[in-house]
């Protein structure tokens, strides 16, 4: 293995534990974003919040699918464990299905913030 492979490797490895708390605001950023574009939707404000929440979900998407190719590049099969794992359970997600999760809903509020 090479260097750089061996030092992306390790970077991948000391991030892993930070990934958890990631998907957690954006679990809150998908809240607000389908909030605010319901309020929008039915009031005619918060168009502004659901734009930017919207844009930040499909950014968050979009590095959640990066790290998935960035690990399938390294060998590993880059997931996150929604169990507790001191207890012996594990409910593995790989970070694809995660990046959809935020990316498809940020792209549907974008396009429809779009058309108005």
């Amino acid at each position: 293995m090479t260097a750089m492979k061996q030092m992306m490797l390790d970077l991948m490895v000391k991030m892993m534990p930070f990934m958890m708390p990631v998907v957690y605001g954006g679990a809150v950023l998908l809240a607000i974003a389908i909030l605010a574009a319901l309020a929008q939707f039915i009031t005619g404000r918060g168009g502004g919040i659901a734009r930017l929440t919207a844009w930040l979900l499909v950014i968050l998407g979009l590095f959640f699918l990066a790290s998935q190719l960035a690990g399938m590049f390294l060998g590993a099969a880059p997931s996150i464990n929604f169990a507790d794992s001191t207890k012996g359970d594990f409910d593995l997600k790989p970070f694809w299905q995660i990046g959809l999760v935020f990316l498809v809903p940020g792209a549907i509020i974008t396009m429809i913030r779009s058309r108005r």
